[in-house]
């Protein structure tokens, strides 16, 4: 099989084994948060993460699998964080996001989501799940430029890549 695709040499085109409902259930009841249904349902039937570096056939790198969910963050993990919600608001053009959504310069700024790819660079894809855009994905950004939302939810998201991806690209 040829492995053409941006990060397709590590994911080989494989998704993990689907999660339980109830280890699923168990990461929401640690967390203090519910999943965003599409994401929910991908993990719990279809795949999650995978044998890659970075996790499952996927976006970029790959997918993500939900325990490194916190690769996004700029902070070490903090209890609380994921339940805080992401305050980027999707309808809005922000010229100085930090000020403008509250942060102060020692605040994380991505409470509220879970990361499902590394792009490079340091920009991840995220799904946010809680606060304003819950549900949508998002792409960070650097310091001083805000998040993008770039779907409306993480099939919309997965389906694009699906989409994209030649089938010649993986006929050897």
């Amino acid at each position: 099989m040829a492995l053409k695709r941006f990060g397709a040499s590590s994911h080989r085109y494989q998704l993990g084994a689907p999660l339980s409902g109830a280890e699923v259930a168990q990461f929401e009841a640690a967390h203090r948060v519910r999943l965003p249904e599409a994401y929910r349902a991908f993990i719990t039937t279809v795949g999650h993460g995978g044998p890659g570096r970075y996790g499952g056939a996927g976006p970029y790198y790959g997918l993500l699998p939900l325990q490194r969910w916190d690769e996004a963050l700029w902070q070490p993990r903090a209890e609380g964080v994921l339940a805080a919600p992401f305050r980027v608001d999707p309808g809005r053009s922000y010229q100085d996001w930090w000020p403008e959504v509250g942060l102060g310069e020692d605040d994380e700024p991505y409470t509220g989501v879970v990361a499902l790819s590394e792009c490079g660079c340091g920009i991840m894809v995220v799904l946010v799940v809680t606060g304003p855009g819950r549900g949508r994905v998002a792409f960070t950004a650097e310091f001083d430029e805000a998040p993008q939302y770039s779907h409306d939810d993480f099939l919309t998201w997965y389906e694009h890549w699906l989409d994209i991806v030649n089938p010649r690209d993986h006929i050897s």
